[in-house]
């Protein structure tokens, strides 16, 4: 009261004595009461009618959030909703009130419940065990009044209390900026939805790529960021990387080694890390994931999530195809694969040159991808599409996980994956290339042949210099959908189609027709036709 009052007297400087100041007291409880508010000041400000745009602006983008998600569906034709527990405080835990359940559930989520059975919508207290007894698909840290590095922050020092939370051991807690898209009921709560919204479905590349697509996402203010929770206690052992790669550990795993240790510490986070030597005396693979596996992650259920060491990710159609199809062949080659355009014609290129003259030709994809974000460099593909791509084209797939904290070499990493395939030849010398969608940048062919090459294989490059109106004739022959999955420059954009149109206006624009200089890269969406028209067999 006493600072209304001071503020009163300010404002009633210089006004006449019979003048009266007047104080309009708004209490939205919900995200329409919110809206309502828009047009409640407008009135007062003489203005009605803006306050009633602002209004339908407000519920239409709202709406256009919702019509995104409410139209993925899982495989029973169900709404894919998420339970969400949003912390409006953390220490002691509250969730978020008022507005906060009505933003979670417009964007075809769920609120979920912690220690409140009833469902009520105001802010609440409750313990940590009913934290865990909810058991949120995503956790959202939003803290009143604190802004996304705070809340970030807060968030991490209390991984002890998230750790055991199954979102937090599935890397879907998040941290956003409570202060200006959830504390204040005004328009800055769609940005809040937003959020919600892109946190939730976070993976989901055609959810978040229909909700990027939305004009007012541009526009609109909204702040989230994934938290890296510490999933270990200290003192413990680490057997799976669930640690994010910083320092290098290279260095410190080969001294263990060196010196018959079973352990050694992480340099960046201080747990203890099993060496190869400690694996190979449990004698076989745990399933875990661990980071120095000897034994190929062969027990890894999850193996796209899980893998730190190169590791077949699909290994053809039916139990034994990739020893069966080894044994039987004649020419195998590996073929560095991204999952874009430039390598899927490599694909093409190969199958025509040598499977139709030799059936039992084979052809093994090799795909690096970085070990913490499990999706390929500049390409923006999550690793699970390049297993959709081999899994349909029935090509066994090989993933090389890269360490950001690892000191090994690029070619010592490759030459651990190319050991896969010589041991599933026993000793047979099929290997006759390794094989490359490289266009016409001179620069990497010249790094290839210098480094690559000390793997002793040579090196092929089916597409090398073959001109772009083959190849974009090549890729309207597949049936292929081809989308840009990353893009540096304007013009080009995340979701278009590449085709001719789209390379002839990239040139306009002064960029490669085929984006060779990192202008933007590409999915290829070999699933929507079949595999012989894929592979050019039809």
């Amino acid at each position: 009261p006493k600072d209304v009052n001071n503020m009163l007297r300010e404002v009633g400087r210089g006004m006449d004595d019979d003048e009266e100041v007047l104080v309009y007291s708004l209490d939205p409880h919900s995200l329409m009461d919110v809206a309502d508010t828009f047009v409640a000041v407008a009135k007062i400000c003489g203005v009605p009618h803006r306050g009633q745009i602002l209004k339908d602006e407000f519920v239409s983008n709202l709406n256009a959030l919702k019509d995104i998600v409410t139209k993925e569906r899982d495989s029973n034709g169900n709404i894919k909703q998420k339970n969400i527990l949003l912390f409006e405080w953390l220490d002691p835990p509250y969730d978020g009130g008022h507005w906060i359940p009505d933003m979670i559930e417009i964007v075809g989520c769920q609120v979920a419940k912690a220690g409140d059975k009833h469902g009520s919508k105001k802010s609440k207290q409750f313990t940590w065990d009913d934290v865990y007894a909810s058991d949120p698909d995503v956790v959202l840290v939003a803290c009143c009044g604190f802004d996304l590095e705070r809340n970030k922050k807060d968030a991490i020092s209390a991984s002890s209390k998230l750790r055991p939370m199954r979102a937090a051991q599935n890397e879907r807690v998040y941290a956003c900026n409570g202060d200006l898209n959830f504390a204040r009921p005004g328009p800055k709560l769609l940005g809040g939805a937003a959020a919600i919204a892109r946190c939730a479905f976070d993976g989901d590349r055609d959810v978040v790529r229909a909700l990027e697509g939305l004009n007012f996402m541009k526009s609109t203010s909204f702040e989230w960021e994934k938290v890296p929770i510490d999933l270990l206690k200290n003192g413990t052992v680490c057997d799976i990387e669930d640690i994010a790669d910083m320092k290098d550990f290279n260095d410190a795993h080969k001294a263990a080694c060196d010196n018959g240790k079973m352990t050694y510490t992480d340099p960046d986070s201080g747990y203890e890390v099993f060496t190869e030597i400690a694996h190979k005396k449990r004698g076989k693979c745990c399933g875990s994931g661990c980071r120095h596996c000897p034994f190929n992650h062969k027990n890894v259920k999850d193996k796209a999530s899980k893998i730190k060491q190169p590791a077949f990710l699909y290994e053809g159609e039916g139990r034994g195809a990739l020893k069966k199809s080894l044994h039987a062949a004649n020419d195998v080659k590996i073929l560095f694969f991204s999952g874009g355009k430039d390598s899927y014609l490599a694909i093409r290129a190969l199958y025509r040159k040598y499977y139709q003259n030799d059936k039992s030709f084979v052809l093994i994809l090799l795909t690096t991808f970085d070990s913490v974000t499990r999706t390929i460099a500049h390409q923006e593909v999550h690793i699970n599409n390049v297993i959709k791509q081999a899994t349909h084209l029935n090509l066994p797939l090989i993933g090389v996980p890269m360490h950001r904290g690892s000191s090994e070499s690029y070619v010592e990493r490759i030459r651990r994956a190319v050991n896969l395939v010589s041991e599933g030849l026993n000793g047979m010398d099929k290997i006759s290339s390794l094989c490359f969608g490289d266009l016409h940048l001179e620069h990497i062919r010249s790094w290839r042949e210098s480094e690559v090459s000390k793997l002793g294989f040579e090196l092929e490059y089916p597409i090398w210099k073959l001109p772009y109106v083959d190849l974009v004739l090549d890729l309207e022959k597949s049936g292929a959908d081809i989308v840009v999955s990353a893009s540096t420059k304007i013009g080009v954009q995340v979701g278009d189609v590449f085709n001719n149109f789209l390379s002839q206006r990239a040139e306009k624009l002064g960029m490669d027709g085929f984006g060779e200089n990192g202008e933007f890269h590409s999915l290829a969406k070999v699933w929507v036709v079949s595999r012989d028209r894929a592979l050019g067999l039809e």
